[in-house]
């Protein structure tokens, strides 16, 4: 069984956040480490499972079956019914696997939604992440991706 990725670091425009794939009761959560305006130290944990989109989502995997609701679970975040999903980030400038790369990003003048300069190290990240991860998954629908061409 191959080791999966356990943190890494997610800018947006005004925050940078720590992303946990495990913490309480096994599920994910991000923490607010830098922020523009507003407090940093805020956790979010409200779901079981964390998307990579061009936002990071929380959501809950959706089951299926009318007479075994248990049968099989969906847990590609285009697949799952809204009403299953919870908190989001705004969207992201780019991923990092150390604190200092992603603090040093979130200093940088004129970011944008999935940034061309760290898009190396935004991809590092989502293949670590892989296809596997059983707490964060990686969103390829084009409209919601925050890499299209991993789609």
């Amino acid at each position: 069984m191959s080791e999966h990725l356990r943190k890494f670091f997610a800018v947006t425009r005004n925050s940078v956040y720590r992303v946990k794939a495990y913490g309480e009761k096994d599920c994910p959560y991000i923490e607010r480490i830098a922020a523009t305006l507003g407090c940093t130290g805020t956790r979010y944990n409200d779901a079981s499972m964390l998307a990579i989109a061009r936002t990071l989502q929380f959501y809950f995997p959706e089951g299926h079956s009318m007479l075994s609701p248990q049968t099989s679970e969906e847990r590609r975040l285009e697949h799952v019914n809204t009403a299953w999903w919870r908190t989001s980030t705004s969207w992201i400038v780019a991923l990092f696997l150390t604190e200092e790369e992603a603090l040093a990003c979130f200093e940088r003048p004129e970011l944008k939604p999935c940034d061309p300069r760290w898009i190396g190290k935004t991809r590092e990240v989502v293949e670590k992440i892989g296809e596997d991860h059983p707490k964060v998954t990686i969103c390829h629908y084009p409209e919601l991706s925050l890499l299209p061409l991993f789609s």
